[in-house]
């Protein structure tokens, strides 16, 4: 596993230790551009075993490494770099012009020179003196008295420590990076960064295919967070994070969304429109076609939630949404269809749930399950995610000739509704987090076998005339040759 790759992935808190969204797609993108050689980098929260895995890792991966983001140890246990007041007086400009561009987004030449600096093989030493010689001390308060003067310099002092620890952790791995021409990662978090920094640093070419707004997701997560319970403290996080995800806009040799709802977004973050590149998920059709046939014809009605158990996936709404059923449609029989082991006290919930309202021998969790099994007989597919990106269920459910409906997230509405293809509907959208919403969609299907049907037809014509598996093959295999050698 030491032969340079065609690719190097750069993931981050998924692939292949979680099952599901980008993994999926990360593990049929390895296999379908076979014979490229991919390497793959795992950026995890904790030391995993390997029989901890999800998914084989495919032939053509010819190298894999794990790195344990938070693991400060090889900075704070360094030999510490002994730095001269001088050569601080001298390294303080530089310092400042680095955090001054990376503000703005754009590194410029002297700034990427410091990083190569930084990610030297004596990195470790450096960058424990940022932490703790006392001339550095001196320099963060220059830089607390420029930009947060008014605030308390306790709490900002810890939290720009710990913001930096992680971005000195990701300036220790660059050099740690696999040979590769490109380095690729699906999103712009600190997978995106590390994959941009060892291109910008060391040559190769960047991509990112960025599944969800990655920043926009940050923001909701830090604006609804405890922990940081001054709003300075939480400006401080998100200013890093929107400082990252511009330079990666802004630095990435290709940057990709699977929606154009997300190119959109991501203009408004920054990224310049034009240059975003739209490539869908694909679909192998072929594998879902032998579910098709006509829809809502017997009861009782079958309406299945495809998905792991997780409060992500919203499946207690789900369920409220069955009880609203099946007061008006007593008829219908509902399955979650997917593994239950991923957040066992939230599916212990959700069975509670179930007895609470009276619907035991209507709901059924099935486990992890062959998909194509339930495809060939549910009735409806229902999405109740509170955050998708494309979803593949969606899109597994179109092929398969079922009508959806799904919570307007990610992808949803130009999957269903289309982009004026004059296809028609192949669902309805619902409101998230909204059981009623759910429900009342769910009726006006069920309820219906010729509209049920309709959309049926409309959710196959779709997925066969924009998002065969082959057409998204094809352009990943034209990209990838247009970054490694030039050629478009």
């Amino acid at each position: 596993m030491a032969k340079t790759a065609d690719i190097c992935l750069v993931v981050e808190g998924s692939y292949p230790y979680v099952t599901g969204g980008v993994s999926s797609w990360l593990q049929w993108l390895i296999q379908a551009m076979d014979p490229l050689r991919f390497a793959v980098v795992a950026l995890i929260a904790e030391p995993k075993d390997p029989s901890q895995r999800k998914y084989r890792l495919p032939a053509n991966v010819v190298d894999y490494r794990d790195f344990v983001i938070f693991d400060y140890a090889p900075i704070e246990k360094a030999h510490r770099a002994t730095l001269s007041r001088r050569h601080w007086q001298q390294l303080a400009p530089r310092l400042h012009r680095l955090m001054d561009d990376w503000r703005a987004g754009d590194l410029g030449d002297d700034s990427i020179a410091f990083l190569k600096e930084l990610v030297s093989p004596s990195s470790e030493g450096l960058l424990n003196a940022f932490l703790n010689d006392e001339p550095a001390y001196a320099v963060l308060t220059q830089i607390y008295e420029k930009v947060r003067g008014d605030a308390g310099f306790t709490k900002y002092f810890y939290n720009f420590r710990n913001i930096h620890l992680i971005f000195f952790r990701l300036l220790t791995l660059v050099g740690q990076l696999p040979e590769a021409g490109i380095y690729h990662s699906p999103g712009t978090g600190y997978g995106g960064l590390l994959a941009c920094l060892r291109a910008a640093l060391s040559g190769g070419r960047s991509i990112i295919t960025e599944h969800g707004i990655y920043l926009q997701e940050r923001e909701m997560e830090l604006l609804k967070s405890d922990w940081l319970d001054i709003p300075y403290l939480k400006d401080m996080w998100i200013d890093a994070f929107t400082a990252t995800c511009r330079w990666q806009y802004n630095r990435c040799d290709k940057l990709i969304t699977l929606f154009q709802g997300n190119r959109r977004v991501r203009a408004e973050y920054g990224a310049v429109h034009e240059q975003v590149q739209v490539v869908p998920n694909g679909i192998d059709v072929a594998r879902f076609a032998p579910a098709r046939q006509p829809r809502c014809l017997a009861d009782p009605r079958q309406i299945g939630l495809v998905g792991r158990v997780d409060s992500v996936k919203d499946i207690k709404t789900f369920i409220q949404a069955v009880a609203m059923i099946r007061r008006d449609y007593p008829a219908i029989a509902a399955m979650v269809i997917g593994p239950t082991e991923d957040q066992p006290d939230y599916y212990e919930q959700c069975v509670q749930l179930c007895r609470m309202l009276d619907l035991t021998d209507v709901v059924t969790f099935t486990g992890r399950a062959d998909v194509l099994d339930y495809y060939q007989r549910l009735d409806l597919v229902v999405l109740t995610s509170i955050k998708e990106a494309m979803p593949l269920v969606v899109m597994e459910a179109m092929a398969s000739a079922v009508p959806v409906v799904a919570t307007d997230v990610g992808a949803c509405r130009e999957l269903l509704d289309g982009l004026n293809d004059g296809l028609g509907p192949a669902g309805l959208i619902a409101r998230v987090m909204d059981a009623e919403s759910v429900a009342d969609a769910c009726l006006k299907i069920i309820g219906d076998p010729g509209l049920a049907n309709t959309m049926a037809a409309a959710g196959v014509a779709r997925i066969e005339a924009f998002y065969r598996e082959q057409i998204i093959i094809a352009t990943y295999k034209a990209i990838y040759e247009e970054q490694l050698h030039g050629r478009a």
